[in-house]
């Protein structure tokens, strides 16, 4: 997860999810999520004709003209998606911080609550991924995007999800290993999700119980 986190990152903040290719012309350079890079280009919806050259964030006063041009519904999408994918990874990691230093990592409950949350960002890093795989090759987004190619910030997102269900998986086995001393024995396993016992605490109490339970013979 922690190798989710440092993908899910640089992919979210680098500006390189498209590129151009270094023979080309290069009037534009590379796009992110939320910056666009140009050199001396002209829009054709612009009429100034004022030629852009630098690196501008999406929402600077430079890019108004044309910014429904930038950030086409679909690519609002991927905007949602990429960013609900980064929260709730940044949420995760931090949890997991915590954890290292908590008891509570030892409870099924939460285990399975950090499975379900890194199959979410899973499923949203990959939405997010395959909206932009397909739509980045349109014309009326981005002109001749034959010469443009995607670029490490959009193969870190890719690699974000595959690293987010590997611990996904992980997250699942940690919850079948930890449930298994207790299948069977419902009152037990309530028992220890309530005080925080571990399955050695678990054992030593039964059979604490069983030594001061009176024979039959009393009875």
């Amino acid at each position: 997860m922690f190798i989710s986190t440092l993908c899910c990152i640089t992919a979210f903040a680098s500006p390189y999810w498209t590129k151009r290719y270094l023979d080309t012309p290069k009037d534009f350079e590379n796009i992110g999520l939320w910056e666009l890079c140009l050199y001396k280009y002209r829009h054709y919806k612009d009429d100034l004709q004022i030629p852009y050259t630098g690196c501008f964030w999406f929402w600077t006063n430079e890019m108004y003209r044309f910014r429904d041009w930038i950030i086409p519904p679909w690519f609002k999408w991927v905007q949602a998606f990429a960013t609900l994918a980064f929260i709730f990874t940044i949420m995760t990691i931090s949890s997991l911080a915590v954890a290292v230093f908590s008891s509570f990592r030892w409870q099924w409950k939460y285990q399975l609550a950090w499975c379900i949350i890194s199959f979410v960002i899973f499923a949203f890093e990959l939405i997010a991924i395959i909206i932009y795989g397909i739509y980045s090759q349109d014309r009326l987004w981005m002109p001749r995007p034959e010469f443009n190619y995607l670029s490490y910030s959009y193969w870190f997102q890719f690699a974000a999800l595959v690293f987010a269900l590997g611990a996904c998986g992980l997250f699942a086995g940690e919850v079948q290993f930890l449930r298994a001393p207790y299948e069977g024995d419902v009152e037990d396993k309530q028992y220890n999700d309530e005080y925080g016992y571990t399955v050695s605490n678990g054992s030593h109490r039964q059979l604490t119980s069983g030594r001061n339970r009176k024979p039959q013979s009393d009875l």
